[in-house]
């Protein structure tokens, strides 16, 4: 079954449109989107109907809602916490209060650290922090909880993947390097660097299903401590 197809009775995505649909990938699909900020015209499959069906196996009586906040190619620093709705940081909180109605926020699920690899150089507008990227990784899981009132909030991150461009990415090991050192409470870190590349640096969609079978796993146990 292609991955796009998959639904499931108990897994729901509050759209880009504001809206709770049944889940069903790309679940960051542009239709309708509001918050433009985070706009990704050519969404395509992402870990999260594979994070929540595989949730299901853990306890197949959750109802599980999926909030996608992600924007493709975004730094960390893109990340820090701005209140405003014309940032990422304030239209993904705009948003999980406006979810919240329907249920209650239980996780934060991140993957991100590709763009900060990148040659500062070569993008000039841009700020990247490599070597930075823990503390300000840290510093948006404390805003963000502090900001639900939910102070703790289970967090899994991925480390980044691999990358067959070393040039176009020279601080790749560095990003990598920098998420392991991630010390934080209620978090846990799934790795990523054995799974298939489609290009030099982006997964294959079955790859990105396994991310999100990892995913549920690492929440998981999470709970459960």
């Amino acid at each position: 079954t292609p991955a796009s197809s998959v639904t499931h009775p108990r897994v729901f995505v509050f759209g880009n449109d504001y809206r709770w649909h049944l889940g069903q990938e790309p679940i960051d699909s542009p239709s309708g989107q509001v918050d433009h900020v985070s706009e990704d015209k050519s969404a395509g499959v992402s870990p999260g109907m594979a994070f929540a069906t595989e949730l299901l196996k853990y306890d197949p009586e959750l109802i599980v809602g999926l909030i996608p906040c992600a924007k493709w190619g975004s730094s960390i620093q893109e990340w820090q916490k701005n209140l405003s709705e014309d940032t990422l940081y304030g239209s993904c909180l705009k948003r999980a209060y406006a979810a919240s109605p329907m249920g209650e926020i239980k996780g934060l699920l991140f993957f991100q650290g590709e763009s900060d690899a990148l040659n500062p150089q070569a993008y000039p507008s841009r700020k990247f922090f490599p070597n930075q990227w823990a503390d300000k990784f840290v510093r948006l899981v404390k805003d963000f909880r502090q900001d639900l009132g939910k102070p703790d909030l289970p967090v899994v991150f991925a480390q980044i993947s691999t990358t067959t461009d070393p040039e176009k990415l020279p601080n790749w090991e560095t990003v990598k390097a920098q998420q392991e050192t991630v010390q934080l409470p209620a978090s846990g870190m799934i790795t990523t660097d054995d799974l298939a590349l489609q290009d030099h640096v982006h997964l294959t969609t079955e790859s990105y299903l396994i991310v999100g079978q990892r995913f549920a796993k690492a929440f998981w146990q999470l709970t459960q401590r």
